[in-house]
């Protein structure tokens, strides 16, 4: 019994503890983000200003009257982060009108301003100072420079906190103010003593960029939270034991689904394709046998240990996660081959395509990806590879083909032979290469007068008669090689060539074949000269 009642108090106190640190997180999270988005505004407000100050102080009127006040509205207009442009004659303290509120009589008087030290251009700020000269407005914040001061929109609802302080710090004391812009100072101190929202108050602190930056800190305490949230925590105390299992479960569960294959790969793709990594396989011009382009295919693998491009193409698809995955390979294998291919211009990068990526829904957000740009701008020609099973009628994906031959890519008919497709609907497409699957080229050297050895022949009939490019895949052997030779086939990849690489593997690859281009192959090599000694 005393074990049993242990083991409740325990789980009661367990359950109650994660709820209030739910709570509490929650509400941090939601408090950093509002508080985060008025940072962010002030940060723009800022540097908008750097070009309105100069604007304001360059007009021709300056004395409040009509044409005066009808500029400074236009410019509110125009700007959708402004609400007011206040005019200050002498440069002083005192406001004679305004484009929201008109001509003061008399001046409004804002009293001694705060020097804003983030600043080496003497402006000034009045932080939500009093303001009596308008109905339903009693606060407002003005930024001043030389004669004209501006007040900008403040997002973000901080109607929770209880308590903030702006101000400016260093970097590297984080904790300690340069220079008090407006709130509770000892806000600061509190928040750098404190152990997180689970055993206190909720704050956020938020800071801008640079080394000497604007911080904005807010609070709301440990009471608010729990009277906003005191139904749900009774809640939770009256089924702690049920939630408590029910949490363990779903814990163990979600666990479990991070780790498997599903999860390792949506993991990957959101964290920018972390684990992912582009393999190049060489494709060569069998007419002079040298490496022209190569087919790039992903390969991927994190602390877990490796997954098949089978196990997580598969994933990719069922999670409409292709274009999100495609973007990511390319982009990685355009960064790696850049520098290798610098003296390489127009080489081939063949890259697979999904079918779900050339819908007409989701075409324009394909052609709008960088990485076209990207491979322009480095001379390299990317190849679109489909596969033929994903031709379809061939009617919505010709004219998708055409948007990426628009933007400078190549197209490729992929596996041709495993699909349905027939001769006509390769010819409408009109491919700039046709890949010739694996299994056709297997039967070359033994059977070359079987049916696919006669399809075979058929199909470089028709690329020969419509231009198209013809390349072998799966290529294995030397006498497979000199049938592809013989037909006059174009290009050719597989195992005989290298197998997919790295791209460490890939460059030296490279480097290789250019040194056997660049090597005599007659006569003798010259004598080397001895090194002078010194």
């Amino acid at each position: 019994m005393f074990a049993g009642a242990l083991a409740g108090l325990t789980t009661i106190a367990v359950m109650m503890l994660m709820a209030w640190a739910g709570v509490t997180f929650d509400a941090r999270r939601d408090l950093e983000k509002q508080t985060g988005a008025l940072l962010d505004v002030w940060l723009a407000n800022i540097d908008r200003g750097n070009q309105l100050y100069a604007d304001l102080e360059a007009l021709p009127q300056d004395d409040c009257g009509s044409a005066h006040l009808n500029k400074l509205n236009t410019l509110v207009f125009k700007d959708n982060h402004i609400t007011n442009i206040w005019f200050f004659p002498d440069g002083g303290w005192r406001a004679a009108c305004s484009s929201s509120f008109g001509r003061f009589e008399p001046a409004h008087d804002f009293g001694p301003p705060e020097k804003a030290n983030l600043f080496k251009d003497g402006r000034q700020t009045w932080y939500r100072v009093p303001f009596d000269r308008a109905e339903g407005v009693d606060k407002v914040t003005v930024i001043k420079k030389g004669r004209y001061g501006v007040s900008f929109f403040l997002t973000g609802n901080l109607a929770t906190a209880a308590d903030d302080l702006f101000f400016v710090s260093n970097v590297n004391a984080p904790y300690e103010e340069i220079y008090h812009a407006n709130g509770n100072s000892e806000l600061l101190a509190q928040f750098s003593s404190s152990f997180g929202p689970v055993f206190g108050h909720v704050y956020a602190h938020v800071c801008g960029p640079g080394e000497t930056r604007l911080c904005y800190l807010t609070m709301i305490p440990a009471s608010r939270v729990l009277a906003e949230n005191g139904l749900l925590l009774a809640i939770f105390a009256a089924f702690s034991l049920v939630t408590g299992f029910l949490v363990c479960q779903r814990v163990r569960r979600a666990v479990r689904m991070n780790n498997s294959p599903a999860g390792r790969v949506r993991r990957a793709i959101r964290n920018g394709g972390k684990g992912f990594e582009p393999h190049f396989q060489p494709i060569v011009t069998l007419e002079t046998m040298k490496c022209e382009g190569c087919e790039v295919l992903a390969r991927f693998e994190d602390a877990q240990g490796k997954l098949f491009p089978d196990e997580f193409i598969t994933i990719i698809q069922d999670q409409n996660l292709t274009w999100e995955f495609t973007e990511i390979i390319i982009a990685k294998a355009l960064k790696q081959l850049i520098p290798l291919l610098a003296g390489r211009p127009g080489f081939k990068v063949g890259v697979n395509f999904f079918q779900a990526d050339l819908d007409d829904e989701q075409i324009q957000t394909v052609i709008q990806s960088p990485v076209f740009r990207t491979a322009t701008d480095a001379q390299i020609s990317l190849n679109c590879e489909i596969l033929e099973t994903g031709i379809g009628t061939g009617t919505s994906i010709a004219k998708s083909l055409e948007y990426l031959r628009s933007i400078g890519c190549r197209i490729a008919i992929d596996d041709f032979g495993t699909g349905y497709s027939n001769l006509a609907q390769i010819k409408a497409l009109n491919p700039d290469v046709v890949k010739i699957d694996k299994m056709f080229i297997d039967d070359l050297s033994t059977t070359p007068d079987s049916a696919r050895g006669t399809f075979f022949n058929a199909i470089l009939g028709i690329a020969d008669a419509h231009a198209m490019k013809v390349c072998a895949e799966g290529v294995e052997t030397f006498e497979q090689l000199a049938s592809l030779r013989n037909r006059e086939v174009d290009y050719a990849q597989g195992y005989y060539f290298a197998k997919p690489m790295p791209i460490r593997d890939f460059s030296l690859y490279l480097l290789e074949q250019t040194l056997k281009d660049k090597m005599p192959t007659k006569g003798r090599l010259p004598k080397l000269s001895p090194v002078p000694s010194n």
